[in-house]
């Protein structure tokens, strides 16, 4: 389970940048069943104030499910993030998505992949994304902490490894 800190740029680990701007909240309060259950055990909701989603790392990207609405960044270690877009008949009418880059392509840490409409998501309460960790050999714990981040400045998650490095 992702452990919840007041402060989390102190904590030694490994950080890993937010790849949206918002406000992340543990997934309690995402407002879709299928998240706020709590079932995802890395994982956090974030709820968006700008519509340019970036890569949080180097790494080789997937969109997959529903018009793109799964994200995937894989590190050349393994360690994979999935970006879960919130559901939203919006989403599936192809409007308020514009990808940016191709599945399968590339990334470099930082590089927009995805643009939205917020403001339309706004209105059909779609502006919720889900971050997980999956899981991974190398991962020990998962913390995050409440609070505003700026994508690819601020650090969504800290991840500490066992024994050995990613």
């Amino acid at each position: 389970m992702t452990q919840w800190i007041t402060q989390l740029d102190t904590m030694p680990g490994l950080p890993i940048k937010s790849p949206v701007t918002g406000d992340i909240l543990p997934l309690t309060s995402h407002p879709e069943r299928l998240f706020n259950a709590n079932v995802l055990p890395q994982a956090l909701c974030i709820k968006l104030q700008h519509g340019t989603l970036v890569a949080p790392f180097a790494s080789s990207y997937s969109c997959s499910f529903l018009d793109g609405r799964r994200l995937r960044f894989k590190h050349k270690s393994g360690l994979t993030m999935q970006l879960d877009l919130a559901d939203s008949k919006t989403y599936r009418h192809g409007v308020a998505i514009r990808h940016l880059v191709n599945s399968g392509q590339q990334v470099q840490a930082g590089q927009a992949v995805i643009r939205l409409d917020l403001q339309l998501l706004q209105h059909s309460n779609a502006d919720w994304v889900v971050l997980t960790i999956l899981p991974h050999s190398a991962i020990s714990t998962v913390l995050s902490a409440e609070r505003f981040v700026t994508a690819a400045e601020d650090t969504a998650f800290t991840i500490q490894l066992k024994n050995h490095a990613l």
